[in-house]
């Protein structure tokens, strides 16, 4: 069965996939090199604007100099240091988003301190960086307010109940603090790009499994392929299982190739900070490495989905010119409707890689369920679900 596996692996890897995969890949770098280069610039360790890729790796020497624990210490040095700095000179006469205004070695600290004060209101402006808060004459003021904050997000954003919330608080008051803090501007870009580009896994899949149960395509099903020794069921098995590796493989290039970009630009510093730098609301104590990860497997459980309803629509189509036109517009209308509210958005796998997943929980009685842990329950129920219609569809199926 493993050689009869492989054997259908490979089939796949055809000149229409080696077109898709690399238009994938063009498509992920050139939207990279082009954007990261053309709208970014960052302020050096010596006060000078540096444009372009070589801003990033500026970025990070310069905040070699705010790397260290955020305890009552550190902040008053932080404190003295921004307000004595050329970049809050400079961000003060460039206003915009820091990202065209000018990257700063103090905006992971700064932005961190500032959601204290603002929230859910908290934004990359550079109007939402300043340090002159009250909070921040004791580090025991300073995370008595971020927690307080925390628990106020929650509540804002989220309709959960004052018992939920007491839950939740709970969680609030475990936090491992104080925070270290440091550079992850190359993780940010990761998480970010990741994000945008994630959709081009769908059309990649669309093209590539639409002809894997068509029987107009060489790969496809065949007289043969039914009545082999081997047996219906047995080569409906072996091209299912084949399939999903083949949707775990496309995945894997695409992670690997803004891992490799993105590592290049920006490097991949500050996976071991803590995830509350990034997430602010986040309240489980893993850190920012360890987040990237939960979104690449939610990513990669998405893409299971997506590519298993391309082979229940080949199978179902029977033709992969149609299967691939009907593909397409399923994956047209999932993504065009990903942008919902609520728990509800989590029923789409498209955002399986959303934020929520390290921020949001489902109640069940007393149990607070990370959304991480509902996307994996919605994984297994759709997954099942499509594979017992692809089964269904084989057992019927017939070459006329």
């Amino acid at each position: 069965m493993k050689r009869q596996i492989y054997m259908e692996y490979r089939k796949m890897w055809n000149k229409i996939t080696g077109v898709a995969v690399l238009a994938m890949c063009a498509v992920v770098i050139l939207h990279l090199f082009i954007y990261l280069n053309l709208q970014y610039r960052a302020i050096d360790s010596e006060g000078q604007i540096v444009e372009g890729l070589a801003s990033y790796r500026a970025l990070r020497e310069a905040s070699e100099e705010i790397k260290g624990t955020m305890d009552g210490t550190y902040i008053r040095e932080l404190v003295d240091k921004y307000n004595n700095s050329f970049d809050k000179s400079y961000l003060k006469e460039h206003r915009g988003f820091l990202g065209t205004g000018g990257m700063t070695k103090f905006m992971v600290p700064n932005y961190f301190i500032n959601y204290a004060y603002y929230g859910a209101y908290m934004s990359n402006g550079n109007d939402k960086i300043g340090l002159e808060y009250d909070f921040l004459d004791s580090e025991d003021e300073f995370y008595k307010t971020y927690k307080e904050t925390v628990k106020e997000h929650l509540a804002e954003v989220n309709p959960y109940t004052e018992e939920q919330m007491n839950i939740l608080g709970k969680k609030v008051d475990k936090l491992n603090i104080p925070y270290q803090t440091g550079y992850y501007q190359g993780l940010a870009n990761l998480r970010a790009w990741f994000v945008l580009d994630y959709g081009l896994i769908f059309v990649v899949l669309a093209f590539a499994l639409s002809g894997i149960f068509a029987k107009d395509y060489t790969g496809g099903i065949t007289e043969l392929t039914l009545s082999s020794k081997y047996g219906r069921k047995n080569n409906f098995n072996v091209r299912w299982i084949a399939g999903n590796m083949f949707i775990i493989s496309i995945y894997f290039i695409f992670i690997g190739v803004q891992l490799i970009v993105n590592g290049i630009i920006a490097t991949l510093d500050g996976w071991n900070l803590p995830a509350q730098m990034f997430w602010f609301e986040c309240l489980h104590n893993i850190t920012v490495g360890e987040g990237i990860l939960i979104l690449f497997g939610g990513g990669l459980l998405g893409a299971i989905v997506i590519g298993n309803i391309v082979m229940l629509t080949s199978i179902k189509m029977k033709n992969r010119k149609v299967a691939v036109i009907l593909s397409a517009i399923v994956v047209f209308w999932i993504l065009k409707s990903k942008n919902v509210y609520g728990f509800s958005k989590m029923f789409n796998p498209a955002n399986f890689i959303s934020d929520s997943l390290l921020t949001g929980y489902c109640f069940v009685g007393n149990m607070a369920l990370p959304y991480f842990v509902i996307v994996i329950i919605f994984t297994v129920f759709y997954v099942a679900l499509l594979w017992i219609g692809i089964k269904m569809s084989y057992r019927k199926y017939y070459i006329d």
